[in-house]
């Protein structure tokens, strides 16, 4: 459960930081989660299981650290916006 909330929040994470992107697609779905759920456990496990401002901060500090699927994912989708 708490894996699935740390894509949410890489999911929310993405689709703010890209302001004029299209709607995020079930397909880009799935690539974040796929590529992103490690990194979330990793980096921001320690969190409370909940989409707030703590979380979020967590995946911007790490951003440079993140994987470099997860990171080439943020990427692909930022770049359909």
């Amino acid at each position: 459960m708490l894996v699935r909330f740390g894509l949410g929040v890489v999911l929310t994470m993405v689709a703010g930081s890209a302001a004029l992107a299209a709607p995020m697609s079930d397909e880009d779905k799935a690539v974040l989660q796929q590529q992103c759920a490690g990194d979330f456990t990793t980096f921001c496990a320690g969190l409370p299981p909940e989409d707030g401002p703590e979380t979020q901060a967590c995946f911007q500090k790490n951003m440079s650290q993140l994987s470099p699927g997860c990171r080439t994912a943020i990427q692909a989708y930022k770049k359909k916006g």
